[in-house]
């Protein structure tokens, strides 16, 4: 029985490489978006806080530099944003990415599995041959 050989077996691999590949750009661009938004978490924890220091004192000084921390909190949130969004985009591109690079490793897969299958189909019919021959061969000796 001859051994099964996909002639596409390279290609296959270099596909599943460069799935694997996207797929950890992918990943890297998701933990991105998820620093991003832990920034934003931290900013929104930092308002709370700040809000509740400021209703809980009559300092003037205190308020002052409240609003100040405020207006900074607010800053550095709406860089955030614009940068969130930057990061989601990215991260929805290598997602195509990736859908594209498990798309072509599926067909080849395919291609494989229909190759295995002709190729065990054949096998059979050659191992029936040679047991028909052999059955025959029998009978014709006697």
């Amino acid at each position: 029985m001859k051994r099964f050989n996909f002639s596409l077996e390279k290609v296959l691999e270099l596909r599943v490489f460069e799935q694997d590949q996207a797929q950890n750009e992918l990943g890297k661009a998701n933990a991105e978006v998820a620093r991003i938004q832990r920034e934003l978490d931290e900013i929104a924890v930092a308002l709370v806080n700040l809000a509740k220091q400021y209703d809980s004192t009559d300092d003037f000084s205190f308020h002052v530099q409240s609003q100040n921390y405020k207006f900074f909190l607010e800053q550095k949130k709406e860089k955030l944003l614009e940068e969130i969004v930057q990061a989601q985009m990215i991260a929805d591109e290598k997602r195509e990415i990736v859908r594209d690079a498990m798309q072509k490793v599926k067909v080849l897969e395919k291609m494989k599995e229909k190759k295995v299958l002709q190729w065990k189909k054949e096998n059979q019919k050659m191992e029936d041959n040679a047991t028909d021959e052999a059955v025959t061969a029998r009978f014709d000796a006697q």
